[in-house]
């Protein structure tokens, strides 16, 4: 089999039983755990391409990290989630409706966690996340998709 099969034999089976429910778990992960993951990838791709580095084989069969690829899985599944109030989950999205600064804008309010594994559940881990990387998030949603910005979010 060519690496083109291969890499959709990877991508097809492997790594959807590796991301399976990852938003619900992925950001409470280790380091090492992460680790762990990347690892089954990169005995994956070198069995694709075994002659080239990590990085050179990722770059060649275009695939991101799994810690990337599983991140951008749980941000979209959060912003799926924010923008449809008929959602299940919605409500355990608390909005920021009380202030607006102009030095560091807020969409979204996490509740103070006491502890740090609370802080990096999803729904807590994702409003940090886009309140830290707001503007970010609006510039290259607004380059990728010009017309999503002003149909479906309104911040």
């Amino acid at each position: 089999m060519n690496s083109d099969g291969l890499k959709r034999f990877f991508t097809a089976n492997m790594r959807s039983i590796i991301s399976y429910s990852a938003p619900a778990w992925f950001s409470i992960l280790s380091d090492f755990d992460k680790g762990r993951l990347e690892r089954i990838q990169r005995s994956a791709t070198r069995t694709i391409l075994p002659d080239l580095s990590y990085e050179e084989r990722l770059s060649f069969l275009v695939l991101p990290t799994i810690s990337d690829f599983i991140c951008d899985i749980s941000a979209k599944h959060f912003l799926k989630i924010a923008d449809d109030p008929t959602h299940p989950l919605f409500n355990y999205i608390q909005r920021n409706t009380c202030r607006m600064s102009s030095r560091k804008p807020t969409v979204y309010r996490p509740e103070l966690c006491r502890t740090t594994k609370r802080a990096k559940t999803f729904f807590q881990f994702f409003m940090s996340f886009f309140n830290k990387y707001f503007f970010l998030v609006c510039i290259v949603t607004f380059l990728v998709f010009p017309s999503y910005i002003s149909c479906t979010h309104s911040f």
